[in-house]
């Protein structure tokens, strides 16, 4: 009895799949999620990690007497960018620590921040450079949009479904999950 329910849910969800999502909705749902989104401003960056704020002091002094950023960072850097210069690559709000990104977000392109404290320990910060991210191209995203779209249409069939359905569970407490998994049961 699951196999037949199973083969019958299958057949239809495989339905509901081979039917090609329209372009006017992939369309919306674009408009829905980038139309109003405006440009996101990135950060690309490099820091120097070290345990002590002393150390991230004699960092700064360095710096500022003309040392190179990502030398230090190459030789006095604990954290796995380290042997990188320190580069972070490039990233949006919300990926950093909150000190680390207030300090960046504070930051001009070529300034190097003051001493910041995080969880993992001090931090000198050198801004690169800002750019600001454009919502993606439809094409970028139109697969992934009509994959959602199509799941929210399977869910919304089978809601509907069981919202008119008698689901009778009793005794389902007492059965072994695990029985539904075991081949040998169909062979009896």
């Amino acid at each position: 009895e699951n196999e037949r329910r199973s083969l019958l849910a299958s057949e239809v969800v495989d339905a509901l799949l081979a039917e090609p999502v329209a372009d006017d909705a992939v369309q919306a749902a674009y408009d829905a999620r980038y139309g109003a989104a405006t440009p996101e401003t990135e950060y690309k960056a490099a820091h120097i990690l070290v345990a002590t704020e002393e150390e991230a002091n004699d960092l700064v002094k360095q710096i500022a007497d003309g040392a190179d950023f990502a030398a230090l960072a190459k030789e006095k850097s604990t954290g796995p960018s380290g042997p990188n210069g320190g580069d972070l690559g490039w990233f949006g709000t919300g990926m950093m620590v909150k000190e680390f990104e207030d300090a960046v977000v504070g930051l001009k392109a070529g300034d190097v921040s003051a001493p910041v404290k995080t969880d993992f320990g001090w931090h000198v910060i050198k801004l690169e450079e800002t750019r600001k991210k454009d919502a993606p191209a439809l094409d970028e995203v139109k697969d992934e949009l009509a994959s959602e779209i199509q799941r929210t249409t399977i869910d919304a069939l089978i809601e509907t479904l069981s919202k008119d359905a008698k689901v009778d569970r009793t005794g389902s407490e007492s059965i072994d999950p695990e029985l539904l998994g075991n081949t040998d049961i169909l062979e009896n």
